[in-house]
């Protein structure tokens, strides 16, 4: 899986920085396709420099997304500030709560990285047919030349992915030689040795390209048909390899739902525009699917929540999450009991957003690793029903023994 990328404008290229062109084409291309009267999202190695400063005004707000991750993450609805903490993949906005926004070459590099899930974050949380913009480097100038090579990103990437995409010739100007010396040795990181003279001016090719923002995805949660077997079984096994390629006898399980069909409680799957995108295998003890002790800490739970990574990031997991849900309160039940692979954090911050609380003392040790536990109480007996956390053991237990009746 390729990293997400995260840009901290703290520490963001000094070239970058530079190639803001605060004054020239591409703000004012930014200007004119961004709404007034409007709260918008930047994002990217100068999301809070000398470009949102060109694009904010009496008409217009602009929030800077920096890097940050776990506690740190605001959760308010709408953005609280001028300066927001989160991550491109896991924005911190409620859906369509945005009415636009831009990002950087530093967001989005489908060159060297896969920057699908932060698309659709993007999507989820800017409103319906409102702007995304995103901008970087069209190469085929002097800035890429200086490394070698054409560079650039492919610009066929964004129109396949029906964005409309215009190239500027742009100009990088530095105040002095010192300056360029400075700037160039930190971008070029001794790849290549600095041209002498420095130039002071540099010709710069840039893309914008601008699609209506889809909103986040429309989602009808089922039973999965037995005819739709092998594909949720591909985009399982596809959802899972992003956080590492799974082996042995549990990528079989994962790839073949029709090995749970008849020992869960129900399988679901989730659909969006007829295709099916999502899938969770809802349990309660009893079950052959059933993972936890019994009696439990709980009386239902769910496992394999899997979601299409090209659809990731506008609301899928947490609407299959609130199927569960709403399944466990048609049965009466009183707590939802989840396992996790301790990998999978991203799952675990959809957990905790959805009220599910952390339950160290009642980790477990699988055979892929640790397992992690959570718990959402459904009901005001729910405490009262089950045992309340206990110390959390030296080490994890053996599942099996942990589990065993």
């Amino acid at each position: 899986m390729s990293p997400l990328p995260r840009t901290d404008v703290s520490v963001a290229d000094p070239l970058t920085r530079t190639a803001s062109d605060p004054t020239g084409p591409v703000a004012a291309c930014l200007d004119a396709r961004l709404p007034l009267d409007a709260t918008v999202l930047g994002i990217g190695a100068f999301a809070d420099g000398a470009l949102p400063a060109r694009l904010q005004g009496r008409r217009r707000r602009v929030v800077a997304l920096v890097a940050g991750a776990g506690d740190d993450r605001p959760t308010s609805d709408r953005p609280a500030g001028t300066v927001v903490v989160g991550e491109a993949g896991q924005l911190p906005f409620a859906d369509g709560s945005l009415d636009g926004a831009f990002a950087t070459g530093d967001y989005f590099r489908p060159s060297t990285l896969d920057p699908s899930r932060g698309l659709a974050e993007l999507h989820r949380v800017v409103r319906p047919g409102a702007p995304i913009v995103l901008v970087g480097s069209a190469g085929d100038d002097d800035v890429t030349g200086m490394c070698g090579g054409a560079g650039g990103e492919p610009l066929g990437w964004f129109a396949d992915r029906g964005f409309a995409v215009e190239v500027f010739d742009t100009t990088i100007g530095f105040r002095d030689a010192s300056e360029a010396h400075e700037v160039l040795a930190h971008w070029l990181d001794g790849c290549r040795p600095l041209p002498e003279p420095v130039p002071l001016q540099l010709r710069h090719r840039v893309f914008v390209a601008t699609v209506a923002s889809r909103g986040p995805a429309e989602v009808r949660i089922r039973g999965m048909r037995l005819a739709e077997a092998e594909r949720v079984g591909s985009l399982t096994i596809e959802a899972y390899d992003r956080f590492g390629t799974i082996e042995g006898p549990y990528r079989t399980f994962l790839a073949d739902p029709r090995l749970r069909l008849d020992t869960s409680s129900a399988l679901l799957v989730a659909e969006v525009d007829g295709e099916v995108v999502g899938t969770v295998t809802y349990v309660v003890p009893g079950d052959g699917e059933w993972e936890g002790p019994e009696p439990a800490p709980g009386d239902c739970g769910f496992r394999v929540l899997a979601v299409d990574p090209d659809v990731q990031g506008r609301g899928v997991g947490p609407r299959l999450v609130a199927a569960c849900r709403e399944r466990a309160g048609e049965q009466g039940r009183h707590r939802l009991f989840i396992s996790s692979m301790s990998w999978m954090t991203r799952a675990h911050r959809m957990y905790e957003r959805a009220g599910f609380v952390r339950r160290p003392d009642l980790d477990v040790m699988f055979p892929g690793g640790l397992g992690v536990i959570f718990t959402l109480d459904l009901t005001d007996e729910a405490e009262e029903r089950f045992p309340a956390p206990g110390p959390v053991p030296p080490e994890p237990p053996w599942y099996a023994d942990a589990w065993a009746t």
